[in-house]
Order: C-alpha cells, then sequence, then structure tokens
C-alpha cells in the first residue's frame, strides 16, 4: 500500500507541474523539426499545433534570423528588430504589431500562445511579412522558416551586389569606380540602377560613365548573379580631344581628311555607290546582316529618302594614329535641307579609319562611337 500512494503522489506532481500550453505542446516535442535557413534549431518550447494552425517559439527563430530581440519583463513587450522588418509582441494586451500595424488573424484565432520571453507565434506572422517566409511540411513535421530571395535587399545584400558590380567592371587598371547606386525593383529579379565612372587606360582616351540598369538574380547560397545589363555610356570631357592632335605623317594625313570629305560629299549626294567605296571592304559594314551589296546599296537609297538633310564637317582632329589605323575626332553638324527653321543638330564622334593592304584608307564605320550631340540654331 506504501509503494502505491508513493506512485500516486508522484504521479500526481507531474500532472499538477504542466500547465495548459506546455500540456499541449508535449504531444508535440521532438515531433515537428523547426528549421531556419536550412539549419535545424532547437527551440526552448516545441511548436505547437491549435484549431489546425501552427505555432513556433518566436525568439529562437528570430533570433537565428539575425533580428535583434528584446524581452521587457517589466512592460511585459517582446521587440525584435531587422533591417527590414519590425515586431512588437504585447504580452499583456495579447496584441501583436508588424512594422508598426497590428496584425490579426481572423475573429478566433490567437496570434501567440503563452507567456514570457518564449511565447509562441503563429507562422502566418512571419508569412505577413515581405522577407520571412515559414512554411510547414505536414507530412514530414518539419517547419521550414527562411528570408525570402525576392523580398527587398537589405545592407549585406547590398554590399554583395556593389561586389558582384565592381568585379563585373573591373578595368586591367582596377579603375572603375560606383558612384551612385540605387534599388529599382525587386521580386524575381532586382533591378539595380548604377554609375559607375571608368577611368580611361591602355589605349583609351577618355574617362566614361556607365548609367547602368542592372538586373540581378539572388541564388540560393545568398550570393547575387548578374543576369542583364542595359548602360548609357556618358563620355567625360570629351571636348579637350580637340586639343590633343597626334602626330601623323603629311602623306597619310591627308588620306585620312580627304577620306573623310568624301564620305560626307556622298552622304550629302545621296550616292550609295560612293559611300560604299570609302568603306572597309573588309570590315563589318559589308557583312553584318549578310547582305550582298546590290541589297546594302538599297538599303542606303532607302535611308536617304527617309530623310532631306545636309551633313557638314566643322571640325577633324586625328586623335590616336598607328600606321595601319587611326582614330578622328570629329565634329558634324546636320540641318534640313528644304526647312531652315528646323533646329540644327551637332554631333561629337571619335570616327576609326583604316589602312588596308594597298595603301588606301577607308572608314571603319561600325567602329565609330558618338561621344555626345546637341542641338543649336
Amino acid at each position: 500500500m506504501k509503494k502505491i500512494l508513493m506512485f500516486f503522489l508522484a504521479f500526481m506532481l507531474t500532472v499538477m507541474s504542466l500547465s495548459p500550453a506546455m500540456a499541449s505542446a508535449a504531444p508535440n516535442v521532438n515531433t515537428i523539426r523547426v528549421f531556419v535557413q536550412n539549419k535545424q534549431i532547437q527551440p526552448k518550447v516545441a511548436p505547437v499545433i491549435q484549431g489546425g494552425r501552427l505555432y513556433i517559439e518566436f525568439r529562437s527563430v528570430v533570433l537565428a534570423l539575425g533580428f535583434k530581440f528584446n524581452y521587457d519583463a517589466t512592460t511585459k513587450v517582446i521587440t525584435a528588430v531587422s533591417e527590414n522588418e519590425s515586431f512588437k509582441i504585447d504580452l499583456k494586451s495579447r496584441k501583436t504589431y508588424l512594422n508598426g500595424r497590428q496584425f490579426t488573424y481572423g475573429p478566433d484565432a490567437p496570434v501567440i500562445l503563452g507567456t514570457g520571453a518564449n511565447v509562441l507565434v503563429m507562422n502566418h506572422l512571419l508569412n505577413a511579412t515581405n522577407s520571412i517566409i515559414a512554411n510547414y511540411d505536414s507530412v514530414h513535421k518539419d517547419v521550414n522558416v527562411y528570408e525570402d530571395l525576392e523580398g527587398k535587399p537589405n545592407e549585406a545584400d547590398l554590399k554583395k551586389i556593389r561586389a558582384a558590380i565592381e568585379a563585373y567592371y573591373h578595368t586591367s587598371d582596377g579603375l572603375a569606380s560606383i558612384k551612385a547606386l540605387n534599388i529599382e525593383s525587386w521580386g524575381m529579379f532586382t533591378t539595380m540602377l548604377a554609375d559607375i565612372t571608368i577611368r580611361k587606360s591602355g589605349t583609351e582616351l577618355l574617362d566614361r560613365t556607365e548609367h547602368a540598369t542592372i538586373k540581378m538574380l539572388h541564388a540560393t547560397d545568398k550570393s547575387w548573379i548578374i543576369s542583364d545589363v542595359q548602360s548609357e555610356t556618358e563620355y567625360l570631357n570629351y571636348l579637350s580631344l580637340a586639343q590633343k592632335e597626334a602626330v601623323v605623317p603629311d602623306a597619310d594625313k591627308l588620306a585620312i581628311h580627304t577620306l573623310l570629305d568624301t564620305y560626307v560629299q556622298a552622304i550629302n549626294d545621296e550616292d550609295a555607290l560612293g559611300l560604299m567605296a570609302v568603306e572597309n571592304p573588309n570590315g563589318a559594314f559589308f557583312t553584318t546582316g549578310n547582305f550582298s551589296k546590290e541589297q546594302l546599296k538599297l538599303l542606303l537609297e532607302i535611308d536617304f529618302l527617309r530623310d532631306e538633310l545636309k551633313q557638314t564637317k566643322e571640325q577633324a582632329t586625328i586623335v590616336a594614329y598607328e600606321p595601319d589605323k587611326a582614330t578622328v575626332y570629329t565634329v558634324y553638324t546636320v540641318r534640313d535641307k528644304e526647312d531652315a527653321s528646323l533646329p540644327t543638330q551637332r554631333s561629337y564622334y571619335l570616327v576609326s579609319v583604316i589602312k588596308t593592304a594597298d595603301g588606301k584608307w577607308y572608314m571603319d564605320s561600325n567602329e565609330d562611337v558618338l561621344l555626345g550631340s546637341e542641338i543649336v540654331k
């Protein structure tokens, strides 16, 4: 009888020591695993399923996500803050706030269970954020909490993004620098707007700024991958090229300037054959698009019919020279032949010319670079 009595007392003490919350959690102990960022964690309170809804310990999850967590035992208020999200749980009023707004889930569903620092929260609270996903696999009894790869990049992401862009634009001399970097949009692809200044190196003549729209993919390993770049180039201080004439033998200088004059004359005369005659016979002008010469002549004539324009060469300065190729800083104006009231456009180019084996100079138009343009009266 004494042994039976002692066993009964021990059993009753065990049952009385269990709080209602713990009693409901007891059947779930060691049955539902919790993973945060693909790593299993061991929360102090096991997950609970109540009313068909999953509740997980808030503190262990947000700490594993990198939040700053605080529990004020006096006011009974829990706060958790990251760069993108903020939580406030008032245990006295049983109200929960996400990013400053009260979060509720149905008329009868409590958002939190228990009290104290180890309170349990409904997984829907985490799913209501902009950057966290909490999925429950009822078959395997797993809770998976992770940052949404399509969410807005945080400070750590921006550092990785900057490093990826710097590597993409890195020159052999390491002279690229990001002057501005902003988020335009995020989702399946995060789109960044960047201004990258690249100082001239090697045979380049000008510093430049790339105004780039860059699409980036957030990979599963948390790295950032550039998937597409659209860029507009701004060439810096190109007007200074007018004062940087290269040393060129007189014969080649005369031949190059004559070539440029012939090119402009062919355009103004709407002479398709004359324009084709000054182009590099082995260059991309004739090979791009796989057109026959007759087809190319027809395309040029169609272009001439579209516009009644006159082109004038205002300036031509040979700024880079080698025996078989040269670069000419050239200023052209274009105006309407028939309507003098229309504005005139002035354009600045780096024109590429090349000398072939027969000793003749030709235009290499596909290598030309537009530096800038402006409207003039």
